[in-house]
């Protein structure tokens, strides 16, 4: 495993499924730029592997990330725009490479998911929640705006109504309310365990397809019809080269589960 100096672990739960978790409990899991840089380091650096198909985030001790240390990361308004922008950028990041990288990530909502926190779960392919599971945008609070990517993904989500609402009134919500409101996939009275099992169905699948799968599906809301169905052809035409097509097809004639490679 490779060695970040950052307040995080990585494990290898499962034959191809990883586990980030974010390690400041005593913090909250709050956001440092140690954290924010290593975390990136880290979805980068797991994508990078062919042994890893899967990957779940988490947090140690009673939250999953609550947003901001702001004892050791202000954002003040004496900073000029350029300063401010690289700060921002640094959340921003976060959220960009959880987007863009090929391998799905499941987050396990436990505690709080506050502000800075809630976006990065948001970012995640998918969220099951625990029952002190704590989802909230809660920028309007301090009188601010969803910074890193919140104002962005929560429409595509839940629909702009209901993310205005939960984003103008910074409310927060709790356990069952966060699977009521679609921002996660289930609540499990052990939400890590639940990810890593679903994790492992993730890893189950031809890797590239699912990349590509990914990729198509994050990047459908900016893109025409038309330009939709370009992107699709030549995502079929890479995902038609691999041994894992290959191998899906003679599975099928065969009648046998088939065994992915991953190329």
């Amino acid at each position: 495993m490779i060695e970040i100096d950052a307040p995080l672990e990585i494990e290898r739960l499962r034959e191809h499924v990883a586990c980030v978790t974010y390690d400041r409990p005593d913090a909250l899991n709050a956001y440092t730029e140690a954290l924010l840089v290593g975390a990136v380091e880290a979805f980068e650096w797991l994508d990078a592997r062919e042994d890893v198909r899967a990957t779940v985030v988490a947090g140690a001790g009673e939250a999953f990330c609550s947003g901001v240390d702001l004892t050791e990361m202000p954002l003040t308004p004496e900073m000029d725009f350029a300063e401010y922008e690289r700060g921002l950028g640094l959340f921003q990041d976060v959220v960009a490479t959880l987007r863009g990288i090929g391998t799905p990530v499941v987050a396990a909502v436990d505690g709080y998911a506050l502000g800075a926190g809630c976006d990065t779960a948001l970012a995640c392919d998918f969220r099951i929640a625990g029952e002190a599971g704590v989802l909230g945008e809660t920028f309007i609070d301090v009188g601010f705006v969803p910074g890193d990517g919140g104002a962005y993904l929560l429409p595509r989500l839940i629909g702009e109504a209901r993310a205005k609402e939960l984003i103008f009134t910074g409310r927060k919500l709790e356990g069952e309310e966060i699977v009521e409101w679609d921002l996660a996939r289930e609540l499990a009275e052990d939400p890590l365990e639940a990810a890593i099992e679903f994790a492992e169905e993730l890893a189950d699948r031809p890797p590239v397809a699912l990349a590509e799968s990914k990729r198509l599906a994050n990047g459908s809301f900016e893109a025409t019809l038309q330009e939709a169905f370009a992107d699709a052809t030549r995502a079929q035409w890479i995902c038609a080269q691999t041994r894992d097509h290959e191998e899906a097809v003679a599975a099928f004639r065969e009648n046998r589960d088939p065994e992915f490679e991953g190329r």
